[in-house]
């Protein structure tokens, strides 16, 4: 799986070139933002967004109330075919989730993590310096029928109720395309 996300960032830097508008924007609460590659079977999505829209702190957990809060938050995440839902036909199915954050342990993040019951005194990662931290999500999809691949609904909205707008830089079959996605209006079309 770790062709994909070699994909994605090669995708990823051309499209920061392409579309210098939605290149590395400063932190902004409740938008992120979301690169989305799709090449032949493979899908590929990196999302990069201020922790905040997730959760309701933006530094290491201190309490277990809060590391409990970033557990469920994984994951949600890591359900990410449920967060992203691509047309039935193509036939996908989910094929890696990777969570990063500068201000949360890798172990709340992990598959493990996410299962854990007891708490623990977690050291983590560095804490973010100035306060404002990012999650970084990589999601990969394989499908069956690529042809039928004509579409993406953002259904993380409803989850994250603190995230209002996906400001989404795209490569597919059909071209680079720049879109906005809101509550309102989820789903990106190509």
């Amino acid at each position: 799986m770790k062709k994909f996300f070699g994909h994605v960032a090669v995708i990823g830097a051309f499209i920061s070139f392409s579309f210098p508008v939605y290149a590395h924007e400063a932190h902004v609460h409740g938008v992120a933002q979301m690169n989305l590659a799709v090449e032949g079977p493979e899908v590929e999505i990196e999302l990069d967004s201020p922790l905040g829209n997730f959760i309701s702190f933006e530094n290491q957990p201190e309490t277990d109330a809060q590391k409990q809060e970033v557990r469920d938050m994984a994951l949600i995440m890591r359900e990410a075919d449920k967060l992203f839902t691509l047309p039935p036909a193509a036939g996908c199915q989910l094929q890696e989730v990777s969570l990063e954050s500068d201000a949360l342990s890798a172990d709340l993040l992990s598959p493990a993590g996410v299962r854990q019951v007891a708490a623990q005194n977690e050291t983590g990662d560095e804490q973010a310096g100035d306060g404002h931290a990012d999650l970084e999500a990589k999601i990969a999809f394989t499908c069956r029928n690529p042809e039928k691949l004509n579409s993406l609904t953002v259904n993380m909205f409803r989850a994250f109720p603190n995230l209002h707008e996906i400001e989404v830089q795209m490569v597919t079959p059909t071209g680079q395309k720049a879109a906005e996605l809101t509550p309102e209006s989820s789903t990106i079309r190509w």
